[in-house]
């Protein structure tokens, strides 16, 4: 295998490195090309039909998604870099996409190129890179998730998510169509990003969207959705839902 790789970058010495590090590293990376500008790394694009693209964010006062956007579809992968909000960060996490954060180590960027190389499926890469473009946008309030499995890559509203519940080291996501897609990713990790979203932990075993919340069975310790689902409350959660339930309504 041969590829071709776009580092665009314009701190000079940040660019050099990635250079170095990708030349040390990667024996299938056979060419390495830069650019520092929108316009270098679009000459670059046409003249050198790149596999993989390394990206900043910010060039000068241009931001890079700028030029990715002309494109109907994304001819190469890309790993952003960004030294920007955490705003773009959660962006990136919902949509499931490779990016460093800078200051970034050699083996976080060897990771990525590693996972980039080894993953090269395009139409399921813009399916991503659409999703990341629409929670970049700050006016959308609601998020799109990428949900990735050995079937297919899901793109799902978190409004459009009633629960997640976990089992052992999956997820199953259940959404209000009635689709059940199974992850492979623990709970936890769904709990730490969808928490300003309106969900709710409600039990080891569930993760709950409360805005589909219908009726909390105190006795029973089960919380009813508009769907008909029951789910468990664990008894140490109960007064914290409550809370929760209150500031909803």
């Amino acid at each position: 295998m041969s590829l071709t790789c776009l580092v665009i970058e314009d701190d000079q010495r940040v660019q050099a490195h990635v250079v170095t590090v990708l030349g040390s590293n990667f024996d299938e990376i056979t060419t390495i090309v830069t650019a520092s500008t929108l316009t270098e790394a679009k000459e670059q694009i046409e003249r050198s039909a790149p596999d993989l693209v390394i990206s900043d964010i910010n060039l000068h006062n241009d931001e890079v998604f700028t030029l990715f956007k002309t494109f109907d579809t994304i001819p190469f992968k890309i790993i952003f870099i960004t030294s920007y909000s955490k705003y773009a960060v959660e962006a990136f996490k919902f949509s499931a996409l490779d990016f460093l954060e800078k200051p970034f180590e050699d083996e976080a960027l060897i990771a990525s190129v590693t996972n980039a190389i080894s993953s090269i499926n395009l139409e399921q890469y813009n399916q991503q890179l659409a999703a990341f473009f629409y929670n970049f946008n700050t006016l959308q309030k609601n998020k799109k998730l990428v949900l990735k499995n050995l079937e297919a890559v899901h793109i799902v509203a978190i409004n459009d998510i009633l629960y997640l519940k976990s089992d052992n080291n999956y997820t199953e996501v259940h959404t209000k169509d009635q689709r059940t897609i199974v992850v492979s990713k623990p709970l936890k990790q769904y709990d730490d990003q969808l928490k300003g979203y309106s969900f709710f932990r409600s039990h080891q075993s569930y993760l709950v969207n409360l805005n589909y919340a219908k009726t909390f069975h105190k006795i029973d310790s089960v919380l009813e959705l508009s769907s008909g689902q029951q789910i468990a409350v664990a008894g140490s959660k109960t007064q914290a839902l409550l809370h929760k339930l209150g500031e909803i309504g």
